[in-house]
């Protein structure tokens, strides 16, 4: 997943000496193209990043959410009782 950013750095900080080791070329920050690609790679990390980030939220919640979800869907469809579905649900608040 860093391999990308790392490539786009490698790849734009050549392409912004212009020249190579030879030639002159604007260098890293001159005429603000270095900013450009600085922009560029800060987005290509900062994605993957808010999407782990997201993905391992959604991750921590979601457990404790199917359970009651599923006690929920049986209750609707008549296989609990009301006393059955409250003391179920209060143990699994109690385990929370």
């Amino acid at each position: 997943m860093l391999a990308v950013p790392l490539l786009v750095a490698a790849t734009g900080t050549a392409a912004a000496m212009g020249g190579g080791m030879m030639g002159g070329g604007w260098g890293l920050f001159g005429g603000g193209m270095g900013l450009w690609g600085l922009l560029w790679m800060g987005l290509l990390l900062a994605v993957p990043l808010y999407l782990v980030f997201a993905l391992g939220k959604r991750r921590e919640t979601e457990p404790n959410e199917r359970p009651l979800s599923v006690l929920r869907t049986r209750y609707a469809r008549g296989e609990l009782s009301d006393d059955e579905f409250e003391r179920r649900r209060e143990r699994l608040k109690r385990t929370e």
